[in-house]
């Protein structure tokens, strides 16, 4: 008896060592399929929303207008990464310098943006710190900052700028004003472990409300975005475009057009190698139709362009995108169907 009890004790631990191994967003109790959901996200004909999704909840748990931020900082212990607004087309210059009070023209340089993927090797400001034994250090470079377009469309300006890191608390400062100098203002960031950026206003400093929700509470991102475009000839260029990202951290996706939707199950999307590329459902659901360069254009959505989606709480969805448009005929509604598997 006693020797059976030793092994059934030996048999639990190896259970409990062996149940610990497991990364906690893999344990998901398989549930019932959902049902086909529509929903309908307001952007505007203007694309001046942003709206966060959760699959979960099939709900926008948060929306801002676009132009309420500038740039924001990485919440990861240890990572200081700035990233721009690309909602706006801003963009970034290298100056070589730590002269803050010279007066910089915006001609001259190579300008930047983030690339849309949001891969660290992609960011345009790049590693403004060094890490040291004392803690990161800032290395005080100006940076010059094309805003991009503002409200209505017209461009918003230029800027300079100077990141930099207190030495004592480690905080993030950033000093701002016109390429002049004038306007000089210095804001910081506090930072939130539960988000994965915070964000700051050149006008107000650091965005009193949030744009971006706490990093479980969201999904899809949907927004205008900078990404690279490529000419008949395969020149690239940066373009506006209008799409969906999702929350790199904690969400994966892919887009299958092998499949239909109806056909998509939960064992076809456990077997998909799957993409934390920020853009991976992108802009493209939808077909362009007219003349880019003139604006005269009109969107088809294509329904055959399938995203299987893993979500923040470890669920597997399928969508597509079955309209950009409201029943008004106004475009900036993007509209599809999806469904946990």
């Amino acid at each position: 008896m006693k020797r059976l009890i030793k092994i059934s004790n030996l048999l639990v631990l190896s259970l409990m060592i062996l149940t610990s191994c497991f990364k906690e967003d893999e344990q998901v109790i398989p549930q019932r399929p959902g049902d086909v959901t529509t929903t309908v996200i307001e952007m505007l004909p203007d694309y001046s929303i942003q709206s966060f999704f959760n699959l979960s909840s099939g709900q926008v748990v948060d929306t801002n207008l676009k132009t309420s931020w500038d740039l924001g900082l990485s919440c990861k212990e240890g990572d200081y990464s700035l990233i721009l607004n690309t909602s706006r087309f801003m963009k970034i210059a290298h100056t070589g310098s730590d002269l803050f009070e010279v007066t910089y023209a915006s001609e001259g340089f190579e300008w930047l943006f983030d690339e849309s993927t949001g891969v660290p090797s992609g960011n345009a400001i790049g590693q403004w710190w060094e890490n040291t034994v004392d803690g990161p250090v800032g290395m005080n470079e100006v940076l010059l900052v094309d805003r991009g377009i503002d409200e209505e469309g017209l461009p918003a300006g230029f800027y300079k700028i100077q990141p930099m890191i207190d030495p004592s608390s480690h905080n993030v400062t950033v000093r701002i004003a016109e390429l002049d100098g004038s306007g000089d203002r210095t804001f910081g960031f506090t930072k939130d472990n539960s988000r994965n950026y915070v964000t700051m206003s050149f006008e107000t400093g650091q965005n009193q409300v949030q744009p971006e929700p706490v990093r479980t509470a969201w999904d899809l991102l949907f927004t205008q975005y900078t990404t690279l475009l490529y000419t008949d000839t395969g020149e690239p260029y940066p373009y506006l475009v209008t799409g969906v990202l999702i929350n790199d951290s904690l969400v994966s996706a892919v887009m299958d057009s092998l499949i239909s939707f109806d056909s998509v199950d939960r064992a076809y999307a456990e077997q998909k190698m799957m993409s934390y590329n920020r853009d991976v459902i992108g802009y493209d659901w939808k077909a362009v139709n007219g003349d880019v360069t003139s604006g005269d254009v009109t969107y088809t959505a294509r329904p055959e362009m399938v995203f299987i989606i893993r979500n923040t709480d470890g669920f597997y969805f399928k969508l597509r995108f079955i309209d950009f448009y409201n029943n008004l005929g106004q475009k900036g509604y993007p509209t599809f169907e999806y469904q946990r598997l």
